[in-house]
């Protein structure tokens, strides 16, 4: 309708009766935009917890993946020629495991902490009514 309207101005005696029945529009009117915007915030909300929950999924699983590679890394069996490794590479090759141990028990409180952070990305969402405008549209014929 709004698109096939035209932009003639209506006659002043219609626009007051329009002006008067203001007061008795707006009650309704913002019942009706609080009802949608109750309906709109509980959608986004649960759209929100889904989404963190989500995201605490892959994080979880991200950080189970690491895990096991580093358990897996840190049962292998040592390199059986280490003498043909440059002395650094040996060396590191010995530090691997006490870094890999403590990455280990690292990952419980990273966890933690990246679930935590997530939780807190999402909590608390405000709802907000943005200003509308109503447009009347008046048929030629009234005009």
């Amino acid at each position: 309708m709004l698109a096939a309207a035209g932009n003639a101005e209506p006659p002043d005696s219609i626009r007051q009766r329009l002006a008067t029945l203001w007061p008795q529009l707006t009650r309704p009117l913002l019942a009706a935009l609080e009802a949608r915007g109750r309906d709109r915030t509980d959608s986004i909300r649960k759209q929100l917890a889904d989404r963190a929950e989500d995201e605490t999924d892959r994080i979880t699983k991200i950080l189970r993946e690491l895990e096991a590679a580093i358990r897996t890394e840190i049962g292998r069996a040592p390199y059986q020629q280490l003498s043909l490794f440059t002395e650094a590479e040996r060396e590191q090759e010995q530090r691997n495991p006490d870094f890999l141990a403590s990455r280990l028990s690292e990952l419980p409180a990273e966890l933690a902490r990246e679930t935590e952070a997530i939780r807190r990305r999402y909590s608390g969402p405000q709802p907000r009514l943005f200003p509308v405008a109503v447009t009347f549209l008046v048929p030629e014929g009234l005009a």
